[in-house]
């Protein structure tokens, strides 16, 4: 990419999630994976250890080849049973000059040309449109040489994908999107990690956008699941319904693309 300028990005997690170190091998993975288990590792098969070690070793080695600048990770027990997610935030380089048209045609794009059972939509940020896809039952594909497999593996996850353009307050060369992905092949845990989803999503913000964001609700706490729609009160001029959420510390995440 060339002529670009730095671009400061602000969002907010909630607190289950944490930095994942990009590039980690499978045995630090491995030490991550026990590590946040903690004590109630002899709770959890050493085969389910393994599995999720290899998951978070994989994702970590992704995230370096598709040049993401920040990553995190979901990784422990949710209502007893083992759960992991990733959450990444990158830079495309896209011609975002005609924003409406732009946005429409990533719609578009993603609709078309992504995993079967994945729906693309335009989605209302507090900091300006986004091109949004979800879907709760994705196949995917890991290449034998991230799984350490003679062939390649098909992965089924729960996944969404958000192309947000960069404003021009703050690109002025309009050129630049960031994409932030979420993918957790803990499939029985979608509906819970839905709705924090969609809180996250507004929380982002450019700090050099003088009229971009705002603040945000308290996020809703990872174990409850109030609506298992991805685009529950996606607009920023729809209700989002059910009186005020249980407060959570979030993590504010503030990334450099350079």
């Amino acid at each position: 990419m060339t002529d670009t300028v730095e671009i400061a990005v602000e969002l907010e997690l909630p607190p289950d999630f944490r930095p994942l170190t990009i590039g980690t091998s499978l045995d630090e993975a491995r030490a991550a994976v026990t590590g946040e288990i903690g004590e109630r590792a002899n709770e959890v098969s050493a085969a389910a250890v393994d599995a999720l070690a290899e998951d978070y070793a994989a994702a970590s080695q992704w995230a370096v080849k598709a040049g993401v600048f920040y990553a995190a990770t979901c990784l422990g027990l949710l209502d007893g049973e083992l759960t992991f997610a990733t959450f990444t935030m990158a830079r495309a380089e896209l011609d975002c000059k005609d924003l409406d048209a732009t946005v429409d045609g990533i719609v578009k794009i993603l609709g078309a040309a992504g995993p079967e059972g994945r729906a693309a939509k335009r989605y209302e940020l507090p900091c300006g449109p986004a091109a949004v896809a979800v879907g709760a039952a994705v196949q995917m594909v890991v290449p034998a040489d991230e799984a350490r497999n003679d062939e390649d593996i098909p992965v089924q996850v729960a996944s969404l994908e958000a192309w947000i353009p960069v404003p021009a307050t703050v690109d002025p060369m309009q050129q630049s999107a960031v994409v932030l992905r979420f993918n957790t092949p803990s499939m029985q845990h979608w509906e819970a990690y839905c709705p924090v989803l969609v809180q996250a999503l507004q929380t982002v913000r450019f700090p050099d956008d003088e009229g971009g964001g705002s603040a945000a609700a308290p996020f809703t706490p990872l174990a409850t699941a109030p609506d298992a729609d991805p685009f529950a009160g996606a607009s920023s001029d729809t209700d989002t319904g059910s009186g005020p959420a249980p407060a959570a510390s979030a993590n504010r995440i503030t990334s450099a693309l350079g």
